[in-house]
């Protein structure tokens, strides 16, 4: 969250009467460059030209795209087209500091480095005004800004690069809402001293954790800004609205400035205004720059269409369609340095008609260079706005944002976000169960990990209870948390690789199980949405029964089909919070955890085309083969035709012929754990150590219906069965045939292996001793008195896990269920056991074993 010291907030109006479509076009080739100025307004004439003043326009738009055709304009190549809401100011007007005062306010290193530019000299008065930005503040009017060579510099700010922290301690001033701002204490090494001449400082930075928790906190970390004591580096600005003065340190090579050096400053609010239901535009092979808000404001745009653009230098996002946008398209594009890249929302809720938008093949990237919440590269919303090849890339916040239905992300780029902030996702929507139908699909998504304390940031987050989307065929690689379920419901993740996690790969929760959720506020939401209507109910059909059970329970999630790596110590599946391991909450099955980069092609060229063990996998389960990264981004070229040899360089993928496969056996690195108490063929039997190698044998304790079977004897019929399997199922048999003795049992043993089962009544565990317990089997009395165990085998059998886990899960005290009854026994210890009645490739391979190949090589002890 981002805040001030002073809320000094003032409307900024500028060229109100020219609402329908309003841009200045600056048209440049070779090192020379002529100023075209056109203007378009609803009191104009048709007459006049639109070449000069506001007060001489043209009427109606088309006479203005005439004249973009003019041959003034058209006809030269190496045209290069802008559209500014800037004022060119020459470099001869800027002047070297001679004003003690402000000499003695600047850092020594600075007094010969900073220029002065006399406003007012040059005909500019509006400065604007600094206002709070940051959380909930969706859009932003800047101030008057600088830009030198097509580049904005920033407000002179301490610490530089990194932030000061607030101070925590018990001598620390609570932070407190006031009138004036919020305060708190901080230690600044005696810096501070200069800033007290400071006529409009102000504070950007973190509350913490660095997420709203419906008050501020001791802690975090800030920077102060706008203050000319603080104007130590080049690239910084400071502006005197008092005396309408700018200083700046420039960012040129030279460190000031020359003829050949292109300077703006930021005039207008929105550099094309679109109103009316403006219909049928294209905007095509042009920049547009220097915007104190958007480069492109529309209200309830049709069928426009932004082609080949470059949109950069905006207070706020570059392109803004609020109301109900139908058929805009933003195509080809480059969008940078800007607080936001594309706002639009469109289409029908009542009926679900299609907004019809399409976000595709554009280049986004340093999107947030203001402020970064909340500032996204897409914020979308309505139904069905399809964002689509895009290159989104180094953002302080999130990529791409959703609300509503319906919507496509698919086949984009997308990596280095949330890199300022925490509780962040590359991709993210929250706080909804109504925003259904939503596909994310088939996107590289990487590298968005955190830098600063706060909670974790996602590749894909599903905040406060959000549900219902499909995430299908990504690519993650190299994320804090690669995808997020924050407590909501239906939500499916599938068929995606998850590569080298920092924290886990998944994270799921059930917060809104809890007294602390959303539930209150999702229901209000959900009543005033139309999801009792018929198309709703046939569209959306879980939804339609969400009120039927537990609302806020996390239930119908599911995790399949999915391919994991991650280095040891890693986990897969995070579980917040207890009890949500139920298939009703999440369903994770049939997924896939790869224990070796190898089993990949190339993940340092992010070619995650599978190979070894995975690609095993993947043609057993049709696993389709990931999403490449040279089918990812723009496919065509992006920018104005002046820009395209500059654009960023295709993806491909790496030519280089991996390492052949490992398939040798290694021996294990450590001991292999213990096994079970009850004889199961892993090593010798100790406890009826005298039976022979060969034959199924029976100890028979009691035997009222056949004294003489009583005692130890090779048995006919199980030895004739040659199998284990065949040999210990005699036990049951045996016992029935006594009589069913509640006193009596009866013990078969597989002399090859020396496998046994005992056969008796009730359930009972075999165990080496834990706590007070001692080695040896007992009846299992609670799970026959709780769980019926002593009739249910499944309820006897699910014991050896629980009692496992009760008893610290240690690896030389393996416990296990038997259901004596049948005979049928489980076992829950440490590592992963093979069993296998024979190996023709390898005779040496019989019986249950450890796999002491896999616990080296792929883990599978962990």
């Amino acid at each position: 969250m981002y805040f001030s010291v002073f809320q000094r907030v003032s409307s900024l109006s500028f060229c109100q009467q020219l609402s329908v479509i309003w841009f200045v076009l600056w048209s440049q080739w070779g090192t020379e460059g002529a100023v075209v100025h056109l203007y378009v307004s609803p009191s104009g004439s048709d007459s006049n030209t639109g070449y000069f003043a506001i007060l001489h326009t043209s009427k109606k738009s088309s006479t203005c795209v005439d004249l973009l055709q003019s041959k003034d304009i058209q006809g030269n190549s190496e045209y290069k087209n802008f559209f500014t809401g800037g004022r060119h100011i020459l470099s001869d007007h800027f002047k070297h500091v001679t004003d003690t005062k402000v000499q003695q306010r600047l850092h020594e290193v600075a007094r010969t480095k900073v220029l002065e530019l006399d406003l007012m000299a040059v005909g500019i008065t509006n400065l604007g005004s600094l206002t709070t930005y940051g959380f909930g503040h969706t859009t932003w009017t800047a101030p008057l800004e600088l830009f030198i060579n097509g580049k904005p510099l920033r407000l002179a700010q301490w610490p530089n690069e990194v932030y000061l922290t607030h101070l925590n301690s018990s001598t620390s001033y609570p932070c407190l809402m006031e009138r004036k701002g919020r305060r708190f204490t901080y230690n600044a090494g005696g810096r501070d001293v200069a800033w007290t001449q400071e006529t409009e400082p102000w504070v950007y930075g973190h509350y913490n954790p660095g997420f709203p928790t419906g008050g501020s906190q001791q802690g975090g970390y800030f920077q102060v800004i706008n203050m000319l004591s603080e104007l130590d580096e080049p690239g910084e600005y400071y502006i005197d609205r008092t005396n309408k003065k700018l200083y700046l340190w420039p960012n040129t090579p030279l460190q000031t400035l020359t003829s050949s050096d292109i300077v703006y400053v930021s005039i207008l609010s929105r550099c094309i205004r679109i109103e009316s239901v403006a219909q049928k535009l294209n905007f095509e092979d042009f920049t547009v720059e220097n915007c104190r808000q958007h480069g492109v404001s529309i209200a309830n745009g049709h069928d426009i269409t932004f082609k080949n653009m470059e949109i950069k230098n905006t207070g706020s996002y570059a392109i803004n369609c609020e109301g109900d946008c139908r058929r805009v398209s933003v195509l080809a594009s480059e969008i940078h340095d800007t607080c936001g890249g594309v706002l639009i929302k469109g289409g029908d809720p009542k009926t679900l008609t299609s907004s019809e938008v399409l976000l595709q093949d554009n280049h986004v990237w340093d999107f947030s260079r203001i402020g970064a919440v909340p500032c996204k590269a897409f914020e979308i919303g309505g139904v069905h706005v399809t964002v689509s090849h895009n290159y989104i890339h180094h953002g302080q916040y999130t990529g791409i944002w959703w609300t509503g239905n319906d919507h496509v992300i698919e086949y984009n780029h997308v990596h280095h976000m949330c890199w300022n902030s925490s509780d962040c996702g590359a991709i993210h929507s929250g706080r909804d169960w109504t925003w259904r139908g939503n596909i994310i699909r088939k996107n590289h998504i990487h590298h968005t990990l955190r830098y600063f304390p706060g909670a974790d940031v996602r590749g894909i987050m599903l905040d406060d209870e959000y549900s219902s989307v499909l995430i299908e065929g990504n690519v993650f690689y190299d994320n804090e948390v690669h995808a997020n379920i924050g407590g909501g419901r239906d939500n499916i993740i599938r068929q995606n690789v998850m590569y080298n996690a920092a924290k886990y790969s998944i994270q799921v929760d059930g917060r809104g199980l809890g007294s602390s959720g959303h539930g209150v506020y999702l229901t209000q939401k959900l009543q005033h949405s139309l999801f009792n209507t018929t198309l709703w109910k046939t569209r959306y059909p879980e939804l339609a029964a969400i009120l039927q059970k537990h609302p806020t329970a996390p239930e119908g999630n599911q995790i399949y089909d999915n391919i994991f790596y991650n280095r040891p110590g890693i986990q897969r599946i995070h579980y917040v919070g207890s009890n949500l391991e139920r298939k009703d909450y999440y369903d994770v099955h049939n997924n896939f955890r790869a224990y070796s980069p190898g089993d990949f092609w190339s993940p340092k060229d992010a070619d995650f085309r599978l190979r070894c063990n995975a690609v095993q996998w993947a043609d057993e389960e049709q696993f389709p083969s990931p999403v490449s990264v040279e089918d990812v981004g723009p496919q065509v070229p992006t920018g104005p035709n002046y820009l395209r040899a500059h654009r960023h360089p295709a993806s491909a993928r790496t030519t280089a012929v991996p390492v052949a496969c490992d398939s040798s056996t290694v021996a294990p690195a450590t001991t292999a754990p213990r096994g079970s108490y009850m004889p199961d063929g892993s090593s010798p039997n100790t406890l009826y150590p005298n039976i022979p190698k060969e034959g199924c044998w029976f100890v028979v304790d009691h035997c009222p219906k056949a004294t003489a079977a009583e005692g130890t004897h090779k048995d006919d019929i199980g030895t004739q069965a040659g199998t284990e399997e065949g040999c210990l199922a005699r036990a049951a048999q045996q016992w029935r045939y006594c009589g069913s003795s509640a006193t009596g049992q009866v013990v078969a043993v597989y002399g090859p292996t020396g496998a046994m089962t005992v056969a008796g009544d009730g359930c009972f565990i075999a165990e080496y001793g834990c706590q007070t317990q001692n080695p040896g089997f007992h009846r299992d009395t609670w799970a026959e008195q709780h769980q019926n165990a002593s009739h249910n085998e499944a309820a006897c059998l699910a014991r050896a896990a629980a009692q496992w886990a009760s008893c610290s899960s240690h690896a030389d005290r393996p416990i296990t269920s038997i259901y004596r009854p049948t005979g049928h026994f489980r076992t829950a210890g440490a590592g992963c056991w093979i069993k296998i009645p024979s190996c023709p490739a390898d005779h040496t391979l019989q019986g249950y074993f450890y796999d002491a190949w896999g616990a080296t090589n792929l883990a599978t002890g962990q």
